[in-house]
């Protein structure tokens, strides 16, 4: 049983204009049972909030700048109310928190999802970076209750490979789709790797230094040349034909005599918008181990990422546990600089990495868990009882697919 503090309402800032008192009201969804209003004040001393028609909080709660915490009690469906005073200045951050138990079956992560514009010139650069191990075609060109399960509202039309440093194939693949006919939708991948989302997967080498020189022989573009991070990583970010990035991280280990040589997926990035909120997300989800991933620079650290000024991120590498291979998050807060960009909206056909698969012990069971804990479903369950899968959204919007086998038919 996994155990997290989840927020459900906010993180929200709101600001006060003279003059203009105002009231935000917004929905939330939460279980039956205590939770707790966070204020962080700075300078305000007499909002009023009010969550189901209920006050909860008045001017007697402010009394100095600060964090106030309110307990509270929620419903599955809840309001709120916050009005803010018309004063010159100040500024109030509110959020819901309310600690939650699940299990979710979690087992491994099976692949992260990049879709394509060109299966072939995909396949071909998966050869050049030297995985060996390939499942094409990988599914049938159209299925609706798949297609359902991704946000179509009927059938789709795709290629689909599965790619992997061994073979045969293995655990954790880049599931490679590319969209076709009416199914594709034309918008790029994220141009900055700071953008709120899933900006690429990174794999180890133990060769960087040559890796980097045998693929950019090959015509692969590279952000930069590697670079030295503050917390003495070795990387470099390099980009696929449509504009995706991978990040290649240097390892200790046996160089071969030839390149590439890339051993295996050391984690899948996603930037958050709230790092706190999305930790505890993840770790109802099953990620309890972790590692810190936060780093301020500038310079040469700074290129390799894309940017010319300085950057920073507060960050944390989450897995399902010491020992697991590939399934690894690597969850980042940008501070600086910030791109408040929503991620790819649904359905799951936009170019660039669009989401995660992680396989669960009963399909049907995690997705009854995850709906009685209030989580927003993009489509029903796709595929049959030997094999299904569903999408999830994190608190970004990020989509989360679930797949295994269904205990109860659909």
């Amino acid at each position: 049983m996994n155990e997290a503090n989840l927020t459900r309402f906010g993180p929200e800032i709101y600001e006060l204009v003279q003059g203009k008192p105002t009231t935000y009201s917004a929905t939330f969804r939460a279980i039956d049972g205590p939770a707790k209003l966070v204020l962080q004040n700075d300078g305000v001393d007499n909002a009023q909030i009010r969550v189901n028609g209920l006050d909860v909080v008045g001017p007697q709660d402010f009394k100095g700048n600060g964090e106030v915490v309110i307990p509270l009690t929620l419903n599955q469906e809840n309001t709120i109310e916050v009005l803010v005073p018309g004063k010159p200045n100040g500024v109030l951050g509110v959020r819901v928190t309310q600690v939650t138990q699940a299990d979710l079956g979690l087992i491994c992560q099976g692949y992260f999802g990049l879709n394509t514009t060109d299966m072939e010139r995909q396949r071909a650069l998966y050869d050049t970076l030297g995985f060996i191990g390939e499942i094409y075609p990988a599914g049938p060109e159209t299925s609706t209750t798949f297609a359902q399960s991704l946000g179509f509202p009927d059938d789709y039309l795709i290629h689909v490979s599965l790619h992997s440093l061994e073979n045969p194939p293995t655990m954790p693949f880049v599931d490679t789709v590319q969209f076709r006919g009416d199914s594709y939708r034309k918008e790029p991948p994220y141009a900055n790797l700071n953008h709120i989302g899933m900006a690429y997967g990174t794999y180890s080498t133990t060769d960087l230094d040559g890796d980097f020189a045998y693929l950019k022989s090959q015509g692969v573009e590279f952000v930069s040349a590697p670079a030295k991070a503050p917390n003495g990583e070795r990387f470099v970010f390099m980009k696929d034909q449509d504009g995706t990035f991978l990040k290649l991280v240097e390892t200790e280990g046996e160089a071969s005599t030839t390149s590439p040589n890339l051993v295996r997926l050391v984690n899948t990035n996603m930037n958050v918008s709230d790092l706190e909120r999305s930790r505890e997300f993840y770790r109802l989800l099953g990620f309890t181990e972790s590692a810190p991933g936060s780093q301020t620079g500038s310079g040469e650290f700074a290129a390799a990422h894309g940017f010319q000024g300085p950057i920073e991120f507060e960050g944390v590498d989450v897995s399902l546990g010491a020992d697991t291979d590939g399934a690894t998050l690597q969850l980042r807060q940008w501070k600086s600089p910030y791109d408040d960009a929503p991620p790819y909206p649904p359905p799951v056909n936009h170019l660039g990495i669009d989401r995660v698969n992680f396989y669960v012990k009963d399909l049907s069971a995690a997705v009854k868990t995850m709906n009685d804990l209030g989580f927003e479903q993009l489509g029903p369950i796709g595929g049959g009882p030997d094999i299904g899968i569903v999408f999830f959204f994190d608190p970004d919007g990020i989509k989360v697919q679930l797949a295994g086998p269904q205990s109860v038919p659909k």
